[in-house]
């Protein structure tokens, strides 16, 4: 057809030579190296580009797909830091809901103080107007009478009946509005008096505050205190409250542990029950292993601080020692909440019972590596010792903190 025609290539005459050429020496089969009539090109170094170029894209190739893993890798980081941010939010959305329930709370408690002290104010209003109507109404009246009697008296009168007697009651309105002006005055002083109390009390209660968290980082908190939880304890509940053998935790340390490819720190956890004592050490992953699990048992431990991942610079000072700290108040409100809601009520405590109920805290494992190594250096120091000799033999002791 017409259109067909011209969607066909058109050659030269060069171009069908150099083809004729070509058909021709392979039909022939030659190996030898032949050039073109025009440019003078080898066909052999034409192979040999396309041959090197194909091994440029091989090993570019290669280097896409090495691109491609470490492009997977930080995508999976991504992933994982994003779902940690997540959480977060969720946990400061929960946080934020709190918040403004605890606020709307005051807020609706200070309006009921408002209101009731506005309708005292009324009140107090009320009856001083009264008391200075009734003052007047009383003078008003005072006069009336004086003037009636002096009416009488200059009219002459035939029979002139006995006078009624009568009292006069200025003195008496004169001091009755003194007095209540005093009451007033004094009121007035009460209520100053009254609001310097109310700030005295509210500067005492915020230095008792400060005094308790001081003392609650020293020593921990008491199963009494609940202020970690930012809870009011009620009065009732106050006088009823068990009191329970005391549980002190410290972290005082950490160190780095494991090859260069495994290294890892490790947090000293010291326990104090009574007369007992025991460290236990723990990595970042049983921490965060553990507090996955009690969230599912008491949802109220996922609102307490907790460090997050890191994965870079996790082995910083800085971080470390934030990790260490968050951690020891983390572990202080998880025994006060887990003890506070032991089904049991059981109030005394002691090391074996204190395992059973929280077993992150046992130190069985430390303890059997611990007897592997003396078994070890027992068994090796048995080869060049007699029997009699056996008691020398060292023995693991607990040095404490």
């Amino acid at each position: 057809s017409v259109d067909s025609v011209g969607s066909f290539p058109r050659f030269n005459g060069f171009d069908i030579e150099s083809a004729a050429l070509a058909l021709d020496m392979a039909q022939k089969g030659t190996n030898s190296s032949f050039r073109t009539a025009g440019d003078g090109v080898n066909v052999e170094e034409v192979i040999q580009k396309e041959s090197m170029s194909n091994e440029e894209l091989k090993k570019a190739v290669v280097a896409m797909m090495v691109r491609k893993d470490e492009v997977e890798e930080q995508n999976k980081n991504i992933q994982a830091m994003l779902q940690q941010e997540m959480e977060t939010s969720s946990l400061l959305r929960a946080e934020m809901e709190e918040m403004k329930q605890t606020f709307t709370a005051k807020h609706e408690k200070e309006q009921a103080k408002y209101q009731t002290l506005q309708k005292e104010n009324e009140l107090l209003k009320h009856q001083l107007r009264r008391y200075v109507n009734a003052v007047q109404m009383l003078r008003a009246e005072g006069s009336q009478v004086d003037e009636s009697l002096g009416i009488h008296l200059e009219e002459p009168q035939p029979s002139i009946p006995p006078a009624k007697s009568t009292v006069d009651y200025s003195h008496e309105a004169s001091e009755y509005e003194k007095k209540l002006i005093q009451v007033a005055e004094m009121h007035g002083e009460l209520m100053e008096f009254n609001e310097m109390l109310h700030r005295q009390l509210n500067s005492k209660e915020g230095f008792i505050r400060r005094l308790q968290g001081e003392l609650v980082d020293l020593r921990g908190p008491l199963p009494q205190d609940l202020l970690y939880a930012g809870e009011e304890m009620p009065p009732e509940s106050e006088q009823h409250l068990p009191v329970r053998t005391l549980v002190n935790v410290w972290i005082p340390a950490a160190f780095l542990q494991g090859a260069a490819s495994d290294a890892h720190h490790v947090y000293q956890i010291y326990v104090r029950i009574k007369d007992e004592e025991w460290n236990v050490y723990k990595r970042f992953s049983q921490f965060h292993q553990v507090h996955n699990q009690l969230k599912k048992i008491y949802p109220k431990i996922g609102k307490f601080e907790f460090p997050p991942k890191k994965n870079f610079g996790k082995k910083d000072a800085k971080v470390v020692e934030n990790r260490r700290r968050v951690f020891q108040t983390y572990l202080r409100l998880v025994i006060n909440h887990v003890l506070d809601n032991d089904k049991s009520q059981d109030t005394t405590i002691s090391k074996d019972s204190f395992i059973q109920r929280l077993p992150f805290f046992s130190d069985k494992t430390a303890e059997k590596a611990d007897s592997k190594k003396v078994k070890k250096t027992a068994s090796s120091s048995s080869l060049s010792t007699s029997p009699g000799n056996q008691s020398s033999l060292p023995q693991p002791q607990y040095e404490g903190l």
